[in-house]
């Protein structure tokens, strides 16, 4: 599989022309079928004399549609390549190819859509932005790690009716093992959730979600989350506040974070974020963490990307370098 996807990246290459433009991937003649990809490489040095470089992500997109049938179709290599030194000494390569989405979209009318497949759980603001050289910050906050499957392998329904409210719903379903557990978080065998979102005005939006997932291990939990998001030309402020409970106990009985971007001037971001979260299962953890970051687009399918992490665990503070590239 992974020679199947370093093949098509080359032929992808091939069929790159005068009009190609970088982040916009090619049209396939006489096909409703685009291809792109993106990559991403990382470094990472603590302050425990850790050192961490690492090919993040190699990923390969298929898109199209046809009247009101579109699909999408992502295929990624997930750390190929992983080197660590000071502290630990380890050197991986990994062919592995995974499915982080395949889904088809069928948009039933102006107002409800079904998706089938294996997609983002539409779970708060952060889940919604997978792709590293889209996001404001190179790393992910706990919160998107700890209390939800971060995707889901079955149906989406969704209902947006812009005319005439401000107030869209989402509804998903999966009662089946993953398309491909090794990639996602959790693995899970049942999983559903429900949200809402209401836009206050053109700036400002809010969103409400619960869930239910079993895992492969027969463990059921419960999930709730809230979030906000506010957007202006010059910055952009977001939080999201969630939890997990168990059977018996609130395994997390909180993750949340606070965000903030200002955009300093064009393709130069300057990125604010608090994290706080506890665990109560396994290797109990109670951290917050401050993030201070920077990121300049050179051209917008090209980020370069740098941030220091404070940890309320000292010897995990850290800094982290990234380059990401879409094309």
């Amino acid at each position: 599989m992974s020679r199947i996807l370093l093949i098509s990246l080359l032929l992808f290459t091939q069929l790159l022309s005068e009009e190609y433009e970088l982040g916009q991937g090619v049209k396939i003649p006489h096909l409703p079928l685009y291809i792109g990809g993106y990559a991403t490489i990382d470094y990472v040095k603590r302050d425990d004399d850790y050192n961490r470089l690492r090919v993040d992500e190699v990923a390969l997109i298929g898109y199209g549609n046809v009247d009101r049938l579109s699909y999408l179709a992502e295929f990624e290599m997930k750390e190929s390549y992983v080197k660590e030194w000071g502290k630990v000494e380890r050197e991986e390569h990994s062919g592995r190819v995974s499915i982080e989405r395949l889904y088809l979209d069928y948009a039933v009318n102006d107002t409800f859509d079904i998706r089938a497949g294996k997609f983002n759980t539409p779970i708060g603001y952060w889940s919604q932005e997978p792709i590293n050289v889209l996001r404001d910050s190179s790393s992910n906050p706990y919160l998107a790690f700890i209390v939800y499957p971060r995707y889901t392998t079955g149906l989406q329904l969704s209902y947006a009716d812009t005319l005439h409210t401000n107030t869209s719903y989402t509804l998903t379903l999966q009662e089946n093992n993953d398309l491909d557990d090794w990639y996602n978080n959790i693995s899970v065998d049942r999983h559903y959730s429900g949200g809402v979102e209401h836009f206050l005005d053109d700036a400002l939006s809010i969103k409400a979600n619960i869930g239910h997932f079993r895992t492969t291990d027969d463990e059921e939990f419960f999930y709730g989350l809230a979030a906000i998001q506010y957007e202006q030309m010059r910055y952009k402020i977001s939080a999201e506040f969630g939890a997990r409970r168990g059977e018996d106990i609130w395994n997390v009985p909180y993750a949340l974070y606070l965000q903030g971007v200002w955009h300093l001037k064009e393709r130069h971001d300057l990125i604010g974020r608090f994290e706080h979260y506890k665990i109560d299962e396994g290797a109990k953890r109670d951290e917050q963490i401050g993030i201070l970051g920077y990121t300049y687009r050179p051209i917008y399918p090209v980020a370069l990307k740098a941030e220091y992490q404070a940890h309320s665990y000292t010897n995990e503070n850290q800094i982290r370098l990234a380059f990401s590239v879409m094309f």
